[in-house]
């Protein structure tokens, strides 16, 4: 969960509290983000750890519980994000090729 704080950190955007909905290209990108936090989720020891033993209904339920528990802000920050960092992190296959799609700080 701290890498997820790091990457939305070294985001730069702003959530702002309108009532319109959100263009289809900015819902489409939420959407990933979405996804991209049950494969962090998945990777992680943290989420292995309440998936492992579960059946697939479980895993899911489990899996649900932690998305309603994404702040807002997290997945709007994502779907500002640079695209390549998202899609790199949507292939990386443990916690450390996640950190590795993060770019330096400069």
């Amino acid at each position: 969960m701290k890498l997820l704080a790091l990457v939305f950190v070294a985001v730069l955007a702003s959530a702002c509290g309108s009532d319109k909905p959100d263009p289809p290209e900015v819902a489409q990108r939420k959407a990933g983000c979405m996804g991209l936090q049950e494969h962090l989720f998945r990777i992680s020891p943290q989420g292995r750890a309440r998936l492992e033993g579960k059946s697939e209904a479980e895993q899911r339920n489990e899996i649900s519980r932690f998305l309603a528990a994404v702040p807002f802000e997290d997945i709007a920050q994502c779907a500002a994000a640079d695209p390549k960092v998202v899609a790199c992190m949507q292939e990386a296959a443990d916690v450390a090729a996640v950190r590795a799609c993060v770019p330096p700080e400069k």
